[in-house]
């Protein structure tokens, strides 16, 4: 059987590793990492914390908020190939707005699957 992905219109901001170095306590809040003691490039990798673990970002991925408000990085090809443009903007900042209040779902997702993990479900 074959199947079709539901459209659902998701946010975006593609990822600048320059601007996450000089304002990273601001761009991107939900990009993680430290920076060179000089504030120069590539002292660690950028991480976004995802439901699967940690997920490194590199310059020009795109950043997705998906649809239960979880955060996960895409390749700049694969992104393009999946999304167009649907006439609406966002910021990086806009984006990460709801982050400091857990979504019900996610939190009870990570609960289910810390309980499978255990051998509890």
């Amino acid at each position: 059987m074959k199947y079709r992905k539901k459209p659902v219109e998701i946010e975006a901001v593609q990822f600048d590793y320059e601007k996450w170095v000089y304002m990273r306590h601001t761009a991107y809040p939900m990009v993680n990492g430290d920076v060179a003691p000089d504030g120069g490039m590539m002292a660690t990798n950028p991480v976004i914390k995802t439901l699967e673990g940690d997920m490194k970002v590199s310059d020009g991925d795109y950043i997705i908020k998906g649809v239960h408000g979880e955060f996960y990085p895409c390749k700049p090809d694969i992104f393009e190939e999946t999304y167009e443009p649907s006439g609406r903007s966002v910021d990086g900042k806009l984006l990460a707005e709801k982050l400091a209040v857990p979504i019900k779902h996610e939190i009870d997702k990570q609960s289910r699957r810390e309980q499978r993990r255990k051998g509890f479900l």
